[in-house]
């Protein structure tokens, strides 16, 4: 029987969980640390129509 060949796909996908497990060991998915989101500016920011009162 011939070798199975690892796909492109294949070792992305275990060089993704490798990156993972190494995160996890350093402590990146419990809870101390937080994404930067940059938000998007191609949204529109729509100003307040009142800046300064606080309408609550």
């Amino acid at each position: 029987m011939a070798k199975k060949r690892i796909t492109k796909k294949e070792l992305d996908a275990i060089e993704r969980a490798a990156k993972r497990e190494a995160q996890k060991a350093a402590g990146a998915m419990d809870g101390r640390f937080r994404p930067r989101v940059v938000k998007s500016r191609k949204t529109y920011a729509r100003k307040p129509k009142h800046p300064g009162t606080d309408s609550a």
